[in-house]
């Protein structure tokens, strides 16, 4: 990465303070380069942009580093998440560094973090049995809509039939999903840089509450058994109906998030005892050779 190449940055809809660092960033680190600034819910103006890109540059929370993942991933274009949400996970640095801090990513100095996504074959409306792939880097989530009733899952796992989950649905999830939707129900947090697969049940009857973690080949069809729908929805970003009878095919992904990272991988335990309040006091941190 150098500070000649072309840079997106992708901005929170709704954050005003998001595209005013936007702006300043651009300001002071475009001249004899090529920037561009889009905010995340024009996805046709972001995808036409992206085609071009070295390097991705999200300003927001987590679900404005997914819109980024989800057009950068296929792309090999690595992301820098700058911080305005409450956690953020996946988030680089926190916008009160940016200014002074982006410099030295663009000048080459940082790693590229890989992690693992999921690919999700979901049928499309009607039943018709043509099938979209979608990749997501947090999870794809089979679960009741608004309504109070009990749905069914038949989970398969390379072809053996492991469970019926009989409940409020489930969630596969990656390492980096771990964090999200998986933490809130008590499973496990996973290496960022793991391709295991967490399979969780949400609020279950009779199974596996803590969820079982697969390996990186494994390959899960998630059908509704019951005559209840429910939804698919694929890092909170895309939600289709799915009705009685219908599989989700769930795979490891082809592509991988690229993340640009000053520290080790080491640093994301001290991160996520910190940002879940364990702790006050920051933990040293390693920068990562490379």
């Amino acid at each position: 990465m150098s500070r000649g190449k072309t840079v997106g940055i992708i901005c929170h809809t709704q954050l005003a303070e998001a595209n005013d660092l936007a702006d300043a960033l651009n300001r002071r680190y475009s001249p004899g380069a090529k920037w561009w600034i889009a905010y995340e819910d024009a996805l046709e103006q972001v995808q036409s942009r992206c085609d071009d890109s070295d390097l991705l540059i999200t300003i927001g929370g987590d679900g404005t580093i997914l819109r980024g993942i989800h057009e950068a991933a296929r792309r090999n274009i690595p992301v820098l998440g700058v911080n305005m949400g409450r956690v953020g996970f996946m988030a680089e640095i926190d916008a009160g560094e940016a200014m002074d801090g982006i410099g030295w990513y663009l000048d080459g100095n940082a790693h590229i973090e890989r992690r693992a996504m999921l690919r999700a074959d979901v049928p499309r409306e009607n039943n018709r049995r043509v099938r979209s792939p979608y990749d997501a880097l947090n999870d794809v989530v089979v679960a009741r809509g608004a309504g109070v009733r009990v749905v069914e899952v038949d989970t398969v796992l390379n072809g053996t039939r492991i469970a019926s989950y009989r409940g409020d649905g489930v969630v596969v999830a990656t390492a980096t999903g771990s964090t999200g939707y998986c933490l809130s129900l008590g499973g496990p947090v996973m290496d960022p840089e793991s391709d295991n697969i967490l399979l969780k049940p949400i609020a279950a009857h009779m199974s596996l509450q803590g969820g079982v973690i697969l390996p990186s080949q494994s390959e899960l069809k998630l059908t509704l058994s019951h005559e209840n729908p429910c939804t698919v929805s694929i890092d909170g970003c895309i939600d289709m109906s799915l009705g009685q009878g219908q599989t989700v095919e769930i795979h490891r992904s082809p592509h991988s998030a690229l993340f640009l990272r000053q520290y080790s991988t080491s640093a994301f335990w001290g991160s996520v005892t910190r940002r879940l309040g364990m702790r006050q006091e920051a933990v040293p941190r390693q920068i990562a050779e490379h």
